[in-house]
């Protein structure tokens, strides 16, 4: 600011004096006192031109300068309040919180995370995940790190460590300007107690499985010998009410049988993972036991694979049991499979009496039919474990129809086409 005034100054001098010049060239007559009054006036003026233009010009970038000082201040001091806030929360939870870039270097760990690796808060500043864990254990963080990084979305794993399991969950920092990866917070939670229960439950299931197993096989074996006893004694009894309370008795234990028999295929029901089946293939293996001579497919069902509980042979077993208890031996089935928008459609129909409006949805209740009134029950529990629905749609006299819709996802192509 200085120097620009040191030249106003000089400028000022050399105008007047030219100025001064020009009036006695121009003017000789004129008075001195008119002469300075003049002069005074025009440079006045031309210092008020001069000096006000600069001096508002600086005023106004003085203006901005605060105003540009005030707006970092009040976002220094929001950062601030958004770090400290953030700090606290980082410091304040259970879990382990420590963030890093694409080489693994560690950019902030929290003090939990710094207790679990035995590292003082001055003692991680460059220091890189490789530095405080294994060649294994870096190797498979930098790639859920790589996936992150690819894929910008969050990734989870468990994994073990000294005896005690933890739940790892890795979050994308993005950068807004350019929508890139810059950074990966990962949040590690101990999940030992939970995984303990969950394997203490896992045993005493297995237990009871196991109970259940011994227990249902002895019942099965006393309900075959009673069953025996029951036919023996019908034959060699001579009274007709006796042989018919005889019969009704052995009808009564083969229901028990068939009960029994459900509570194994039941309790069975979601214990193994889901597995992709080839529909064409699980129901020829599901037909062997039963006497159905006719089944037939349409040229799309062979070419699907469905992802279904294992037990989904039962589905189809059950199915086709049905038509011939109700179809009887002369039963014939059709199945056909369509893909439509975001499902699969899998069709089972027979040439059986049908069902009536009022009992399509009864039929699939608990309890309910002529039998046991299990089987259709224990179709759509098979199904419903990966989303698959079952539904019959027949029109009463002409045949059962029962449909099953597979949702996206859990239907595909034969493997190898």
């Amino acid at each position: 600011m200085y120097p620009t005034l040191a030249i106003i100054f000089l400028c000022m001098l050399a105008l007047m004096s030219v100025f001064e010049l020009a009036k006695q060239f121009f003017s000789p007559s004129i008075s001195l006192w008119e002469s300075h009054i003049i002069t005074i006036v025009f440079t006045s003026i031309l210092a008020v031109i001069i000096i006000g233009f600069p001096l508002r010009v600086l005023h106004k970038e003085q203006e901005k300068t605060r105003e540009a000082l005030a707006h970092q201040k009040e976002t220094e001091e929001r950062l601030r309040n958004s770090e400290m806030q953030y700090r606290s929360f980082v410091e304040s939870v259970e879990d382990s919180i420590y963030t890093v870039d694409a080489d693994l270097r560690y950019l902030l760990i929290n003090t939990r995370h710094l207790l679990r690796s035995g590292l003082s808060p001055d003692s991680y500043a460059n220091k890189k995940y490789s530095d405080i864990h294994t060649p294994h254990e870096t190797e498979v963080f930098r790639a859920e790190v790589k996936r992150v990084i690819a894929t910008k979305c969050s990734v989870q794993a468990e994994y073990e460590k000294n005896g005690k399991f933890f739940l790892r969950t890795l979050n994308p920092v993005i950068d807004s300007g350019n929508n890139d990866v810059i950074a990966v917070t990962v949040i590690s939670a101990d999940i030992t107690q939970g995984k303990t229960t969950e394997q203490n439950l896992a045993s005493i299931n297995r237990k009871l499985n196991l109970m259940n197993e011994v227990t249902r096989h002895d019942i099965l074996n006393q309900l075959s010998v009673l069953s025996s006893y029951l036919s023996l004694a019908g034959e060699q009894s001579a009274d007709m009410t006796t042989k018919k309370y005889l019969l009704k008795s052995e009808q009564v234990a083969d229901t028990i049988h068939e009960q029994i028999l459900f509570t194994r295929d039941y309790q069975n029901i979601g214990i193994d993972a889901p597995q992709w089946q080839n529909i064409c293939a699980t129901i020829q293996h599901a037909r062997q036991p039963l006497k159905i001579q006719a089944v037939a497919f349409d040229k799309t069902c062979p070419e699907l694979e469905i992802l279904a509980d294992p037990l989904l042979e039962k589905v189809f077993f059950n199915l086709m049991e049905n038509t011939l208890r109700y179809a009887g031996t002369h039963a014939t089935l059709r199945f056909s499979c369509s893909e439509e928008e975001r499902c699969l459609r899998i069709t089972c129909e027979d040439n059986g009496p049908g069902v009536p409006f009022d009992q399509k949805e009864k039929i699939f209740s608990r309890g309910f039919g002529k039998n046991t009134g299990l089987g259709l029950f224990l179709i759509r529990e098979i199904l419903s474990i990966t989303g698959i629905t079952i539904y019959e749609n027949g029109e009463p006299g002409t045949g059962s129809r029962f449909e099953m819709i597979v949702p996206a996802g859990h239907y595909r192509k034969k493997s190898g086409e």
